[in-house]
């Protein structure tokens, strides 16, 4: 572009003004700077764009041609600039959730499900992982927040908040009591007897319940080890066996009475599930999504309904 914009704003003004008096006054320079501005554009050009009478301006043949020009060019301009005043106040951003299966369907499904509609620009990126691996995650800042057991977390940079406690049980289908029944008449042992359902190795859980079978002195005959809650859920009602599960997560199967609970002898202790995030990793995304959970207790509203 050889000649200034400056030029070209000077001549679209008063082109579509047809007056140079007007045109000073919307671009706050003097009546002379706009003629000299007109002039140096017009021998620049070599081509004359207005033809002066003495009622005022008309535009030449040339002149229309670039005053239709120019009108489309700085039509353009002011599009780009509402764009962008647009964008300026819209909220883009990422956040990085992980949690464990079982945890994204009954507690982080409820808060990203608000989140989502106050916040529909930010994109959401979930993993599942085990609790061990999000806390490693989270001290290498790869994740923002993650929904996870108690565990036993020495990070001193990961702050982990309680959201509600969960207690544990063992669970299995009438079908699969009434057959345990008749092959083990008189001995109705169910661990040392019975096909006992449990998470992986990898899991927190089944760290937890490792645990106290050591504590309790009890040797399961036979471990079936399955990677996810959901299934072993779905093995135990199929009358597969007996399914070590989180009772809040199963009350539904509970009540409808496709599981039912195995007596035990021992107890159990309470466990923590929670979020956990990275202190020295906040954004405005987490800190928006913390102001959620904090205003929702979706355990609470499950008991109360």
């Amino acid at each position: 572009m050889q000649q200034s914009l400056t030029q070209y704003k000077t001549f679209y003004e008063v082109a579509k003004s047809e007056n140079v008096s007007k045109a000073s006054r919307i671009l706050l320079i003097s009546q002379p700077a706009v003629s000299k501005s007109i002039k140096k554009l017009e021998d620049s050009l070599g081509v004359k764009l207005f033809d002066r009478t003495t009622v005022g301006l008309n535009l030449t043949s040339e002149g229309k041609l670039l005053y239709e020009h120019l009108t489309t060019a700085f039509n353009h301009i002011n599009d780009a600039e509402l764009k962008l005043k647009t964008f300026s106040n819209i909220n883009f951003g990422h956040l990085r959730i992980a949690a464990s299966q079982s945890l994204v369907k009954h507690l982080l499904m409820s808060y990203i499900n608000i989140y989502a509609r106050e916040y529909p620009n930010i994109r959401l990126s979930v993993t599942t992982m085990h609790t061990n691996k999000c806390y490693e995650k989270l001290t290498e800042k790869k994740i923002d927040i993650a929904f996870l057991h108690k565990g036993d977390n020495n990070y001193k940079e990961v702050e982990y908040v309680p959201l509600s406690d969960i207690h544990y049980c063992f669970v299995a289908s009438k079908d699969y009591i009434s057959y345990f029944s008749k092959v083990f008449p008189n001995d109705q042992d169910y661990f040392a007897n019975g096909n006992i359902l449990l998470l992986d190795k990898k899991n927190t859980t089944r760290d937890i319940i490792d645990k106290i079978f050591e504590n309790n002195k009890i040797i399961p005959r036979q471990i079936m080890e399955v990677n996810n809650t959901e299934s072993m859920v779905d093995f135990a009602k199929n009358g597969v066996g007996i399914a070590c599960v989180i009772e809040e997560f199963v009350q539904d199967e509970l009540d409808s009475k496709q599981l039912v609970r195995i007596p035990i002898k021992f107890k159990i202790p309470k466990h923590s599930v929670g979020y956990a995030f990275n202190k020295t990793n906040m954004s405005k995304e987490l800190s928006d999504f913390l102001a959620v959970i904090n205003g929702e207790n979706v355990f609470k509203d499950k008991k109360n309904n």
